[in-house]
C-alpha cells in the first residue's frame, strides 16, 4: 500500500502536535486536518506537501539541522558572508538570502541553499582570487603591461609599459575573474592617480 494512502486524521493529528512546526507548516497541517474530515481524503498535492513536512520535522531531520547550524557557525559563516557580498555586488541572484546573511547575525541558510549559493564555481573562483592576496604592495613599484589587453583601454595609452607606484590596494576581491583586484597607481612623472586592475600590471624590473 502506498504511504500516501496511510494518511488519515489520526496521522495528521500526531504531526500537528510536533513542537518544531513553523507557523506555515502548522497552518497547513491544521488546514488538511479539516479537509480530511470533510472530504475523507487529501488531494495528491496535499499529500506531497504533508509528507514533506513529516520528513522535515522528523527527529532525524531536526538533529541534522541542529548539526548543520553548529557547523555553519564554526566553519561556514565566513564564506557565506563573502558569498553574500559577492551577490550584492553582482546582482540579481540570491539577493534576499544575501541581505539576510549580512544584516541578521542569527540567520542560518539551509544546507541546500548554502551549497548552491556558496559552493558554485563562480563564488569559489572569487574566493580563491580573494585568498591569493595582492601581487603588489602599497609603496612598491610595478609596470603597466604593453599588450592587447591594455590597448583596449584608451586612458592607458600614455602609460603603457611605464613604471607606476602602488598608492593603494583593494582589500577585498568580489569577482570570479582572475586579476581583478583594483589598485590606485601613480605613473612615474605624473601627478594623476589612476585606478587599474591587477591583470594590467606586471612586476617592474628596475
Amino acid at each position: 500500500m502506498a504511504i500516501a494512502n496511510l494518511i488519515n486524521a489520526e496521522c495528521i493529528e500526531k504531526v500537528a502536535q510536533r513542537e518544531c512546526l513553523d507557523d506555515w507548516q502548522r497552518g497547513f497541517v491544521e488546514s488538511i486536518a479539516e479537509s480530511i474530515k470533510k472530504y475523507g481524503r487529501l488531494s495528491e498535492r496535499q499529500q506531497e506537501v504533508f509528507l514533506r513536512i513529516v520528513h522535515e520535522t522528523s527527529p532525524e531531520a531536526m538533529l541534522a539541522r541542529d548539526n548543520w547550524r553548529a557547523t555553519y557557525a564554526e566553519t561556514k559563516r565566513e564564506r557565506a558572508i563573502f558569498a553574500a557580498k559577492y551577490y550584492k555586488q553582482n546582482p540579481p541572484y540570491y539577493s534576499g538570502a544575501a541581505e539576510s546573511i549580512l544584516e541578521d547575525p542569527d540567520y542560518v541558510p539551509s544546507e541546500k541553499l548554502y551549497r548552491k549559493m556558496v559552493e558554485n564555481k563562480y563564488v569559489t573562483r572569487a574566493w580563491d582570487n580573494e585568498n591569493v592576496g595582492p601581487l603588489y604592495q602599497v609603496g612598491g613599484m610595478a609596470r603597466v603591461r604593453d599588450n592587447t589587453s591594455t590597448k583596449i583601454d584608451t586612458r592607458l595609452e600614455p602609460i603603457r609599459g611605464k613604471l607606476v607606484m602602488i598608492i593603494d590596494c583593494q582589500a577585498e576581491v568580489l569577482s570570479a575573474t582572475r586579476g581583478t583586484r583594483k589598485y590606485s597607481i601613480l605613473p612615474v612623472g605624473t601627478a594623476e592617480v589612476i585606478e587599474l586592475e591587477e591583470r594590467f600590471l606586471k612586476k617592474a624590473k628596475i
